[in-house]
């Protein structure tokens, strides 16, 4: 399978785990995100996941 390019920003939000593993959602209802580019936004929330080893809730692409 062929690499694509790094074209595009995407903003990740994720939700974070505590330190036992399980997911800790925030408490004002804010997600953390992480920044990253990718050919399209499937590749970013497979590469968010990976980063944050946490399950990925939205991408959204930044434009500009």
């Amino acid at each position: 399978m062929a690499k694509l390019p790094a074209t595009r920003s995407y903003r990740c939000f994720f939700v974070p785990r505590d330190g036992l593993g399980h997911l800790a959602p925030s408490d004002t209802g804010a997600h953390p995100f992480v920044q990253l580019k990718a050919a399209n936004a499937e590749a970013a929330l497979i590469s968010a996941q990976h980063v944050t080893g946490c399950p990925v809730s939205e991408v959204e692409r930044i434009e500009g």
